[in-house]
């Protein structure tokens, strides 16, 4: 999604003759055509007695309408064309959204449609879904932002619905079925008409089909009057402020600072604030960050708006503490304070203002990057805020922004309109939560507690952003770029090829003239876990010592990512050209020349400590996915990560860096409207870094993994306890063939559905529910998994065993035609993601570092399940996969 969205493309708004509101957009970079309905209602207009009812309203439309009754005929024929769809219930608005091929956009569009006319709303459905949400609502019961809020919504006037509950669960949604089946029918009656929906829809398709798919679909939606706008209270008195909240958490110490302010109005950016935002969590020196930082007190810091629904909404500034910051938690809040009137005294620079139009601009070009998805999506939601010919702009329109209105925020930035909200492990409270169990305490303050008064003039503004400049246009970047459609085998031109270097570059003109670099230090050996724990204190040292700069790149639209694995060190950039090569220069200089201080060091291993933690805390289903490489292919637990991470020292890691960058081999991708003088100086850059008289080559070690026999079954066991049971079964592939691949990508999306529909459907038996495809390293691999708030381990390992085994269930038992419809919405899955630019990139990438034979690999897997038939599929489930090893996972 880059040239109609960032260009123009061709759009067209209407109001059908029902009153529905639809915007139409044809942009020939849309891959799947995008569906997104909005209705102008959610969790805010539920009944007061009825917590969840939105939320379980939005489940039931997805099984079964009077036009297509069959339960999974919606997901059936979605993901069976390749397709994907979701939805979520907010306080305002309840949005349901799909992608598919175009080809397949009527049919998705007439069953959406369905939901909105006519659905079942059946009664044995609705007793199932009720039981759904309850282990939604028990999967999320310990999530601590989960927690934090729903103590914050206790002090919240009541008559607001952002106090209320709006997840749902089985005792909210209790009582007599047939007065709940009432409910729900009253609630779309009521809110689901046409005048009251949103539909927004971008295809690579002529606009008048568009419309014709519209019309022919959606004139049926019933006409009903429009919804007015409720009016709702403050969410909070001033009588009641100050105000501070202590709450107990199992880990970690927070402190939050939430304060009412008026929210945007309807159709009205959030700019001032977004500027206020960045200033105070700028990461450089002089902020109030570094500040904190610097006395060992924060972790780190975020202000967002937390509830922004009109009249009022919660602005908050989040500080994650240290042990020792939980200490002085009211001289680092004294500091905030301080900072927030330096920036009051200072004022704002006109400048500040140019950065953010520019960065609005920015920001304009890439909204629609990630998916034709993610771009109908928020044009339904901003249908409902801006008139049709604004919604594609939006909050992207340039306004003017005035230090008034920084002024008018920073007003309410003050002690005396403050929720404080303390977490810790240490404290105690004298009540508990309803909802998401923990106990906590009010108290009313008079005046804010400080032990010391800060002066402002102790902090320092952010200085101009370097990496926010106007790019020139590729033709002024020197050299001949390459198109979009150019030949993928040519434009691949080495700059530079030696047994320690390999630098290609392929000139192209995609992802709205963002430019990247792809860098990797191979290993020369496979490293021991201590080694393993040091290659990621490094990159968390890296994001530490640039956190400023890091900051304020990202602002300006680069993107940087670091990952590291049993081979090799891999660094990503990507953004405009010339920012962007000023980012990798600075890299390069903290990578090799930086001198790795104790505090740095301390900054990184707490940074470490606490990732690795907080996926020790992640949910059951989450934890079981990467156990495969832990046991089969020399990964690591984070348990067992944590207990070396603590014996690890500075002057460890300053040795261990030396010998990584002194034996690496490096291979190196540049990629974009670079130019050939800026890619031929960034080739200069990294060879003056790294000199090449190193006897290293680049080869990566190959990464041994182990081997299981064929007809056992082996178990890992995960060493953490949580509240629900979890088990996974994982197959893995014999070799990476692309017919194993191709085998196991299609099995993977024919299993899903039934799986899905008999577990958790059928037997109602957990939340996450689902087969994947689910590689280890290059081998290919299948992995089914459920996660239940009922059942224990045993019984979780009998379902499984016989939904793969019953005699009379047949989990491949399908027609040919829907074998065929499966197989072709794969292809144009693996077609689809052949064409992102990241993925072609990846191509490229395999060409300079693998040969021609890697980067054909994903058009080779893409013949090979052209030619999968549905008999060679069951015998390869039949013969091969089911006698095959199983490695169980489980909690």
């Amino acid at each position: 999604m880059s040239g109609g969205y960032s260009n123009g493309g061709h759009q067209r708004s209407l109001k059908l003759s029902n009153g529905l509101s639809v915007l139409l957009v044809t942009d020939a970079d849309a891959g799947l055509a995008a569906a997104a309905v909005s209705v102008g209602a959610g969790s805010g207009h539920e009944p007061a007695d009825l917590p969840g009812l939105a939320h379980l309203l939005e489940h039931m439309l997805f099984l079964g309408s009077d036009r297509y009754p069959a339960e999974d005929d919606f997901a059936t024929y979605i993901q069976g064309h390749g397709g994907r769809f979701n939805a979520t219930t907010e306080i305002d608005q309840t949005r349901f959204f799909l992608e598919i091929p175009p080809a397949r956009l009527g049919g998705a569009l007439d069953r959406l449609a369905q939901f909105l006319i006519a659905p079942r709303l059946d009664a044995a459905a609705i007793e199932r879904e009720r039981r759904v949400i309850d282990a939604e609502y028990h999967a999320r019961r310990e999530d601590e932002e989960q927690v934090s809020l729903g103590v914050i919504k206790q002090v919240l006037d009541p008559l607001h619905p952002a106090s209320r509950f709006f997840a749902g669960n089985r005792d909210t949604l209790a009582g007599d079925p047939a007065a709940l089946h009432r409910a729900l029918a009253a609630f779309h009656q009521r809110y689901y008409g046409a005048a009251n929906l949103r539909l927004a829809l971008v295809a690579d398709l002529p606009i008048d089909t568009l419309e014709w798919l519209v019309r022919d679909s959606f004139t049926a939606v019933p006409v009903r009057p429009a919804c007015a706008t409720p009016t709702w209270p403050p969410l909070l008195s001033p009588a009641k402020l100050p105000l501070r909240l202590v709450l107990e958490r199992r880990e970690g110490h927070e402190l939050r600072l939430c304060f009412p302010v008026p929210a945007p109005a309807k159709g009205a950016t959030s700019a001032a604030w977004e500027i206020l935002s960045r200033l105070l969590t700028f990461r450089g020196a002089g902020g109030v960050y570094m500040w904190l930082r610097e006395r060992g007190w924060l972790r780190d810091i975020d202000a967002s708006m937390l509830l922004d629904i009109a009249p009022q909404g919660l602005f908050q500034i989040r500080l994650a503490l240290t042990p020792v910051g939980m200490r002085h938690w009211t001289d680092a809040a004294a500091a905030l304070f301080a900072y927030l009137r330096r920036i009051e005294t200072e004022g704002i620079a006109e400048w500040r203002y140019r950065e953010q139009r520019l960065m609005e601009r920015r920001r304009f070009r890439r909204a629609a990057m990630p998916s034709s998805l993610e771009f109908a999506k928020a044009l339904a939601d901003r249908l409902h805020r801006y008139p049709p010919e604004q919604a594609r702009l939006g909050p992207y329109r340039e306004e003017t922004i005035t230090p008034c209105a920084l002024a008018n925020c920073l007003t309410h930035l003050v002690p005396h309109n403050a929720v404080s909200l303390l977490g810790a492990p240490s404290v105690r409270g004298d009540r508990v939560s309803p909802w998401f169990p923990t106990r906590y305490r009010i108290d009313a303050l008079k005046d804010w507690p400080t032990r010391k008064a800060y002066q402002a003039t102790s902090f320092v503004l952010p200085p101009p952003n370097p990496f926010l400049v106007e790019e020139p246009g590729a033709e002024d970047e020197g050299g001949k770029e390459g198109k979009e459609g150019d030949d993928e085998e040519d434009g691949l031109e080495m700059l530079r090829r030696s047994p320690r270097w390999r630098v290609g570059f392929r000139p192209h003109a995609i992802s709205a003239g963002n430019a990247a670099a792809w860098l990797r230090l191979a290993m020369a050996r496979i490293p021991a876990r201590q080694e393993t724990v040091l290659t990621e204190l490094l990159l968390a040292w890296l994001e530490e010592a640039m956190s400023g700069e890091l900051q304020q790149a990202r602002e300006a639209g680069l993107s940087l990512s670091t990952t590291c694995d049993a081979q090799s060190v891999m660094f990503r950039l990507d953004g405009p050209p010339q920012p962007l090569e000023r980012l990798l220069t600075q890299l390069l200089d903290r990578l090799v020349q930086a001198g790795i201080e104790p505090a740095r060091f301390e900054q990184a291993r707490d940074a470490l400590r606490m990732r690795w933690t907080r996926q020790r805390q992640a949910p059951a289903f989450r934890r079981l996915l990467p156990l495969p490489e832990v046991c089969l292919g020399h990964g690591n637990s984070e348990e067992a990560l944590l207990g070396v991470l603590e014996l690890t020292s500075p002057a460890q890691l300053e040795v261990w860096r030396a010998d990584l960058l002194r034996t690496a081999g490096f291979d190196c991708l540049l990629a974009g409207p670079l130019g050939h003088e800026r890619a031929r100086r960034i080739d200069d850059a990294l060879a003056e870094r790294f000199p090449g008289g190193s006897p290293s080559s680049v080869v990566l070690p190959a990464i041994p993994i182990t081997s299981l026999q064929a007809g056992r079954e082996y178990r890992y066991r995960l060493g953490a306890s949580q509240r629900d049971s979890a088990v996974a079964l994982y197959f893995a592939a014999v070799d990476a063939s692309p017919r194993q691949q191709a085998c196991h990508r299609l099995l993977a999306q024919l299993l899903h559905d039934r799986f899905y529909q008999r577990l958790r459907v059928e037997r109602q038996l957990g939340y996450a529910v689902l087969a994947r495809y689910h590689p280890l390293h290059d081998r290919p691999g299948l992995v089914l998994l459920i996660q239940s708030p009922s059942l224990r381990v045993p019984a979780l390992r009998r379902e499984i065993r016989d939904f793969l085994n019953s005699p009379g269930h047949d989990p491949l038992s399908l027609s040919g035609e829907d074998f065929a419809r499966y197989r072709e919405g794969l292809i144009q899955s693996l077609t689809r993601a052949q064409r992102e630019p990241g993925e072609r990139r990846a191509r490229w990438w395999a060409r300079l570092t693998q040969g021609e034979l890697a980067a054909r690999e994903p058009r080779r897997v893409v013949e090979a399940v052209s030619t999968l038939t549905l008999d060679e599929v069951r015998r390869f489930y039949r013969l091969e996969l089911l006698p095959s090893a199983r490695l169980w996972l489980h909690n």
